[in-house]
């Protein structure tokens, strides 16, 4: 899910390695900072309405196997997609915040290059935390309700739906 800037930049090791289809389906949404703490959630929903969204999930669901998907830093888009994912496997709420409040931990050592890099930048907005997903999780909900009326809004098959959920449970 990563521009195109950031795949010249540092092309995936996987983009010409035996045995992978590689796919970059670029999602521009969620590459910049939010302007502050509170439209971090907004940027999110704008992440899981992107134009790339119904190849992303299209592709997994008609995957032969089994799916690796990143963006640059790991929250922000593949934080979404991975969050979009858990709720449709029935995952609660609570663990896929625990689960995105993580990227914190590890990536530890790329948030604090950043805020060497870049010390005017409010580092509040860029590192995980609870309220980020939560408000996602909520904004998401009031909008499509649920998974399945969102994956139907992207324009994926009953089946597509349906690969998704057995290739996670």
């Amino acid at each position: 899910m990563r521009g195109q800037k950031d795949v010249e930049r540092k092309p995936s090791g996987f983009a010409d390695a035996e045995g992978f289809d590689y796919f970059n389906f670029q999602v521009d949404e969620g590459s910049g900072v939010p302007k502050s703490r509170e439209l971090v959630p907004v940027s999110y929903l704008n992440i899981a309405q992107a134009e790339a969204m119904p190849n992303i999930f299209k592709c997994m669901a008609n995957a032969k196997s089994g799916v690796m998907f990143n963006c640059t830093a790991g929250k922000d888009r593949t934080g979404v997609v991975s969050a979009i994912l858990l709720m449709h496997a029935g995952v609660s709420d609570e663990e896929i915040t625990r689960n995105y409040v993580l990227t914190k931990e590890y990536g530890k050592e790329r948030l604090e290059l950043v805020h060497k890099n870049f010390p005017e930048l409010d580092m509040s907005i860029i590192t995980p935390c609870e309220w980020f997903m939560e408000e996602f999780l909520r904004l998401f909900r009031e909008k499509f309700g649920d998974t399945q009326s969102y994956f139907e809004s992207l324009g994926l098959s009953e089946t597509e739906i349906q690969k998704l959920y057995e290739k996670l449970c």
